[in-house]
This record gives C-alpha cells, sequence and structure tokens, in this order.
C-alpha cells in the first residue's frame, strides 16, 4: 500500500477586501405624526420589519407611514453619533438636517390599510 506524498497546499488566492457596509440614517412619519428615527443596513428590509411589528417598540404602538429621509454613512458608529445628534433637535429642524436629495418626500412607500389613501 503506497502512501499519499505530501500534499502541496494550495497558494491562497488573495480575498478581494469587501467595502464595509454603509449604514443609513433614516426617519419615519408615523401614523399619529410623530417621527422615528433609526439606523439600518437596508431601509426598506428595516421599514418592511417595522410594518410588521418587528422593529422597535416604538413604531409598534406608532405604526409607521412611510420613509422621510435617509442618509448614508461610512461606519455603523458614525451612522449612530448622527442619530443621537439628530435626536437632539427640535422636531422643525429635524428634515433640514438632510440635504435635498436625501429626503423621500415624494417617494412614499405605500403601505395598504393605513395612512392617507
Amino acid at each position: 500500500m503506497t502512501r499519499p506524498g505530501p500534499s502541496r497546499k494550495a497558494e491562497a488566492e488573495p480575498v478581494p477586501a469587501q467595502p464595509d457596509p454603509s449604514y443609513q440614517l433614516y426617519v419615519l412619519e408615523c401614523a399619529d405624526g410623530t417621527l422615528y428615527t433609526g439606523v439600518a443596513l437596508d431601509v426598506v428590509e428595516r421599514f418592511i420589519k417595522h410594518l410588521l411589528g418587528l422593529g422597535a417598540a416604538y413604531t409598534r404602538s406608532h405604526p409607521p407611514l412611510r420613509v422621510l429621509a435617509c442618509r448614508c454613512y461610512p461606519s455603523k458608529g458614525d451612522a449612530l453619533r448622527a442619530e443621537y445628534a439628530l435626536k437632539q433637535l427640535p422636531r422643525t429642524r429635524k428634515l433640514a438636517f438632510f440635504n435635498p436629495d436625501e429626503r423621500l418626500l415624494d417617494a412614499t412607500l405605500p403601505v395598504l390599510g393605513r395612512g392617507r389613501a
């Protein structure tokens, strides 16, 4: 019986560096007119979770209607710091925090059975 020879280790090919995913700061308008601010990797996915009652406790009792604004950040820490700064602002200045191209006022995601028709 022959033994297998010494195995040749395949040279590891360099794995291309994956860019860190961008975190998004977003603002939701809730059915009672209040605003909810959060951070997510995928705002659409997170919005759907809020709609299904799987998001934050706040949005379970204040159902969201639409995403009002969204901004990308290179790291979770940057997004969380921006969220904190945004939450310190009075309501009247919260949407002014976002550039015009980050405001999604006309890009309403329709929500069946909720909000305005």
